[in-house]
């Protein structure tokens, strides 16, 4: 996950200067400590700071609690597209309203992976100190007016898109791709080596192939049999088990760490990828709705869910977020570039940048009394969702 940070003092990068007497720096984003409203203004903020953040939550800009835990979720997505909704739902929230739109897309890339994320208060504040500045983008819903002619004129430049590019993303072929070890955690089928590789599952440079190599350092529990690839072959598969399963470890806990790598054939050469996508499919729970899934990336430039995602996301320790299945089971696809509506709310794709190694966690959860309970996880280097990013 790219955990860039910066500390945003003024608001004049949305502003371009178009005569020699427009205001300072300073007349046009700090807020006048004399100025009749602050004190309405803080209480606005106050409130706003006090709402309870949700354990999980929609990860969409739309969706998005407006909390800190909304906030993040959305940063994390490093999609420029949804913090802008994010961005204006909390100026309506507070009671505001946007009058220049190109001030609202100035702001954007300053809460987002692009610039630097921030905070949830961080988020108000800006907001209110731009509303009572000389040169507010934003004010109080019904009072616009026109801009003091001293006053640049507004140019937010435009947003990119979700930090992903169809076109110059490396393809990762599962269907091209051969099985050529399968002994995940020493557990079969095969003998030897503890890992999975796939073999030629894509090129480059051009005409130069690599493998994909999947170990678990730490510990893994599934029916390894069902591993390698899914009855489509076009998706990779992994099964995990519950915790508490008859065949797994007594300590298992349901969360398998995986460590996935791109090297040369035959050997453990790294191959650093510019771009890729790595997407989780079929994330659900089981008829009974006891047994749920779980993903989370580690190393991710950022990812992308349907707008109206049946996921939860929730913060991980690191910072990373995780996914949680709230519904029941989905039929799987067949193909990953098409999907039911239902399959996209229950699909993820992470994005990455100049790696050669990044991890996952899948996990099992149940709530019921079963105990062995496993789950069949679908992967591919390409997805759907990929219509969010750019061509």
């Amino acid at each position: 996950m790219m955990t860039c940070f910066l500390s945003v003092t003024a608001f004049s990068f949305i502003l371009v200067h178009v005569s020699s007497s427009s205001c300072s720096d300073n007349q046009c984003t700090a807020p006048p400590q004399s100025q009749p409203g602050v004190s309405l203004l803080q209480a606005r903020h106050s409130s706003a700071t006090k709402r309870k953040s949700a354990v999980t939550v929609n990860p969409s800009g739309a969706a998005a609690p407006l909390d800190e835990t909304g906030y993040a979720a959305v940063a994390d997505r490093c999609c420029q597209a949804e913090m802008k909704v994010f961005i204006e739902r909390q100026i309506k929230d507070m009671g505001y309203e946007v009058c220049e739109r190109p001030g609202l897309d100035g702001i954007v890339p300053y809460h987002s992976c692009e610039r630097g994320v921030q905070t949830f208060d961080d988020l108000t504040s800006n907001i209110l100190q731009d509303a009572i500045s000389k040169c507010p983008w934003v004010a109080s819903t019904g009072a616009c007016k026109a801009l003091d002619p001293s006053c640049p004129t507004f140019a937010g430049a435009p947003l990119s898109d979700c930090g992903c590019n169809r076109s110059q993303a490396v393809l990762l072929d599962f269907e091209r791709a051969t099985v050529l070890q399968n002994n995940l955690g020493s557990g079969g089928p095969d003998t030897g080596v503890a890992e999975i590789r796939y073999g030629g599952i894509g090129e480059y440079p051009a005409g130069q192939p690599f493998d994909l190599v999947v170990a678990a350092p730490d510990a893994y529990a599934g029916s390894n049999k069902h591993n390698g690839k899914a009855s489509s072959p076009k998706f990779g598969r992994l099964s995990v088990y519950g915790p508490g399963h008859s065949k797994a470890p007594a300590n298992w806990d349901g969360n398998a760490k995986l460590q996935l790598s791109f090297v040369r054939p035959g050997g453990a050469t790294p191959v650093i990828l510019p771009e890729f996508f790595f997407a989780l499919f079929d994330v659900d729970g089981d008829l009974a709705g006891t047994v749920k899934q779980a993903v989370s990336g580690i190393g991710y430039k950022g990812y992308v869910t349907d707008t109206n995602t049946a996921l939860v996301a929730s913060k991980n320790a690191d910072g990373s977020t995780k996914f949680t299945a709230t519904g029941e089971k989905v039929p799987n696809p067949e193909d990953p570039m098409t999907a039911t509506q239902e399959q996209r709310q229950n699909m993820v794709m992470f994005f990455y940048e100049n790696m050669s190694r990044f991890e996952l966690e899948l996990s099992v959860t149940h709530t019921g009394a079963h105990q062995d309970s496993d789950k069949w996880f679908l992967f591919a280097g390409n997805s759907a969702l990929s219509n969010m990013c750019e061509s």
